[in-house]
């Protein structure tokens, strides 16, 4: 039963989130959202992006050197969720400054963006040491102070 959740949650989270950006995007060309500075910005995003999943990588590979066993699933879901969560994260500070009168100073975002990220890191390396999932959700209270720290 286990098995049919997962790929209930695997191809409806796909589904959904196919949804979501074919949606957003017609939305945004209806309001002619869809410029050269939009692409920038996403573009930016996905490349900030690959630096979060390349620590994210040797964060693993660093628990495998201390005799921690991770299951395939396990590390490629880690590996996806960090590069997914810091591309929208990323992306949606960069719309967020790019659509300000007054940028947000880089220091402030610096900050929310290390606190989100570190505590994210650190309870995904919880739930993996201990096998406890609930562990995630411990990270979501610092992840959403850091992003009000970036916003500001």
């Amino acid at each position: 039963m286990g098995a049919i959740g997962g790929l209930i949650g695997l191809y409806g989270g796909a589904a959904f989130g196919i949804l979501g950006w074919w949606f957003g995007r017609r939305m945004a060309k209806k309001n002619r959202g869809l410029d050269e500075i939009h692409t920038h910005i996403w573009q930016k995003a996905r490349s900030i992006s690959w630096y979060f999943t390349l620590a994210a990588i040797y964060v693993l590979f660093s628990l495998v050197a201390f005799g921690i066993e991770l299951g395939v699933a396990m590390a490629l879901g880690v590996i996806m969720i960090v590069h997914m969560s810091s591309w929208g994260i990323t992306g949606v500070v960069m719309s967020i400054n790019y659509s300000m009168t007054e940028p947000l100073k880089p220091s402030k975002v610096k900050l929310g963006i290390s606190i989100a990220i570190v505590s994210i890191i650190i309870f995904t390396v919880l739930t993996i040491t201990t096998g406890n999932w609930w562990f995630l959700l411990a990270s979501v209270p610092p992840s959403i102070i850091g992003l009000i720290i970036t916003s500001q």
